[in-house]
């Protein structure tokens, strides 16, 4: 049923092509010839070029032969020139034929019209070198047959068949088209609009043209204006058409606005083709600028609407900034994340939401984003939410720059990382704490002793090693849990009496370790001595009772040059002369 229905509109296509091609051409020949010569408006090529334009290229030869029929019949009935039939087919056909390739080549055969950039090269393929080129070969034979000069002929032709093309193509590609070309006319209610337009057109055409006493050529354009505003390209396309029509019938009996210039009827006609090809040059493109803008608008509305409802359905929060920062649009999101209100966010700064010490970076990260606005950018920071406190986020950023290359805008993705924040903090906090005592490990411990260079050793900082006393007698009397509790204690202790700049740290078993980073060693030395009288008073308590237990401590000041391994082992060997004079005690290394 497809292909019979396809069949069908194919074969209504050729005859109706070929039977609007030979009636073209026969009014034509009738009605625009001037004496001896060719016609000087010829629509017939018009149908011809939009059916290439429209249809496969398996039905362009029987176009060619169903046209090629057409104008031999027409030149036969009615033209003088019925001997030269034959050779003006070929001229009529290769140009129609030449029109449709350089537009292939330009590549604006297809939806010629429905794009501002295919009217310049409709113009110039189809317009202007296919007529030239086809006006050779009538002018030639003309000369040669009939002696008539050959850049007068050439001169007619081009400008009867380019200015044909003009104004007959757009109509032939609202019947052969499709609907691209009949935007703006869906219900009936247009429809019916559609016609009483025209038919004003029609009406006032036709009193422009019917009177010869007053100058009224610039009447036709407003309503031909109303038309293109209203109805885009069909409107634009038949009002052409209709003061194209109208006014040359007229103007060929001798009627209208046209005689009113002083010269003889060819001057007048020629001067009718140059207000045709103005009339052409107003309303074609303005109806495609329009057609252009309108599915523009469409495709903007649907963008928009697309983007209002991920933004409104999203659980991150979208915000649209102009270049210099300001917030223009806010999603619902924003109230789920910060709390804050989305209007409220309007007009404001997206900096002011961002906590000052990572100002900078974001402010960087938007610079980049205006600078390549092809790539997306992404950027953690601490904002503000309701209530003053700040939280952390993640921004991913992309640029949208407009035809020109300026930037219109950024549209960021705000996503809330607070949890990721804190589950990152978590895992950091394993990997680097004694999860018994909540103290640095030996691997964190031994990293921030090896982040200082040993140029920076100065006469300021000391490191001490610490080693609970008979801590294996505690657990072999009292039972290890009396030796967890032990640690437990002795880590509180060193809590409670250094400062919060003094790293602690279990190094492993009973084994724990000091890093005073702005302390000398006397003053380290001060410091271990509260420490170890502090423990040696302390009660811990067990189910069995309570215990006390002691502590043995080595110094070791830094110094230039000295490496974290070598002040470990000073430290160390300071630690085992406590133990060696009777322990519960501390012993600075020798320098």
């Amino acid at each position: 049923m497809v292909q019979l229905a396809r069949t069908g509109r194919s074969a209504l296509v050729m005859g109706g092509v070929g039977v609007a091609y030979f009636a073209l051409a026969l009014a034509a020949i009738s009605f625009t010839r001037l004496s001896d010569n060719v016609a000087l408006l010829w629509l017939a090529n018009a149908t011809l070029l939009a059916a290439l334009c429209t249809r496969p290229s398996r039905e362009h030869l029987r176009l060619l032969l169903v046209a090629a029929v057409g104008s031999c019949a027409a030149t036969m009935v009615i033209s003088p020139f019925a001997p030269l039939a034959p050779i003006f087919v070929v001229a009529n056909l290769s140009e129609a034929f030449l029109g449709w390739k350089l537009l292939g080549y330009l590549g604006q055969a297809r939806g010629v019209f429905l794009r501002l950039r295919s009217i310049p090269a409709f113009v110039l393929a189809a317009g202007f070198i296919a007529p030239a080129a086809s006006g050779v070969i009538a002018s030639l034979t003309l000369w040669l047959a009939r002696g008539v000069e050959p850049s007068f002929t050439w001169t007619n032709w081009m400008i009867g068949h380019g200015l044909g093309i003009l104004i007959g193509t757009p109509v032939a590609l609202l019947a052969l088209g499709g609907r691209n070309y009949w935007e703006g006319l869906t219900r009936r209610f247009d429809v019916a609009s559609f016609v009483l337009v025209m038919a004003s057109v029609v009406a006032v055409v036709s009193v422009t043209f019917s009177q010869s006493r007053l100058p009224l050529l610039f009447l036709p354009i407003l309503p031909a204006i109303i038309a293109t505003a209203m109805f885009r390209f069909a409107g634009a396309a038949l009002s052409v058409f209709a003061i194209a029509v109208i006014g040359a019938i007229y103007t060929m009996a001798g009627h209208g606005p046209v005689e009113l210039v002083e010269g003889s009827q060819a001057v007048h006609l020629q001067f009718f083709q140059f207000y045709i090809g103005i009339i052409f040059l107003i309303a074609l493109p303005f109806a495609t600028l329009m057609a252009e803008n309108r599915r523009l608008a469409d495709a903007v509305a649907a963008s928009e609407a697309r983007y209002r409802m991920i933004a409104d359905n999203a659980s991150d929060a979208m915000l649209t900034l102009d270049p210099w920062g300001t917030i223009r649009f806010a999603s619902p999101a924003v109230r789920e994340l910060t709390g804050l209100e989305p209007l409220a966010l309007i007009g404001r700064n997206a900096l002011s939401l961002i906590a000052e010490e990572d100002r900078e970076r974001v402010r960087t990260v938007h610079l980049a984003a205006l600078a390549a606005p092809d790539s997306t950018h992404r950027v953690e920071y601490r904002g503000f939410v309701a209530g003053g406190a700040t939280r952390w986020f993640e921004t991913t950023a992309r640029a949208v720059a407009k035809e020109n290359g300026r930037i219109a805008s950024i549209v960021s993705v705000v996503r809330d990382l607070s949890l990721q924040k804190a589950r990152e903090a978590d895992l950091e906090r394993q990997a680097t704490t004694d999860p018994m005592t909540g103290v640095l490990n030996r691997r964190a411990f031994q990293q921030r002793l090896d982040e200082i260079p040993p140029r920076d050793f100065g006469h300021v900082g000391t490191l001490a090693v610490l080693d609970l006393d008979h801590f294996k007698r505690v657990n072999d009397r009292l039972g290890h849990a009396a030796g967890d509790a032990a640690l437990l204690s002795f880590a509180d202790v060193m809590r409670a009496n250094l400062r919060g700049e003094d790293v602690i740290a279990r190094l492993g078993g009973e084994e724990f370790a000091i890093l005073f980073p702005t302390l000398s060693a006397s003053a380290a030395l001060a410091a271990c001595e509260r420490l170890r009288h502090a423990l040696e008073t302390t009660d811990i308590a067990t189910g069995a009772g309570s215990f006390r237990v002691t502590v043995s401590i080595g110094l070791a000041p830094m110094h230039a040059n000295v490496p974290a391994d070598e002040l470990m082992r000073r430290a160390d060997a300071a630690l085992y002369r406590a133990k060696a004079a009777g322990r519960n005690r501390t012993v600075l290394a020798d320098k």
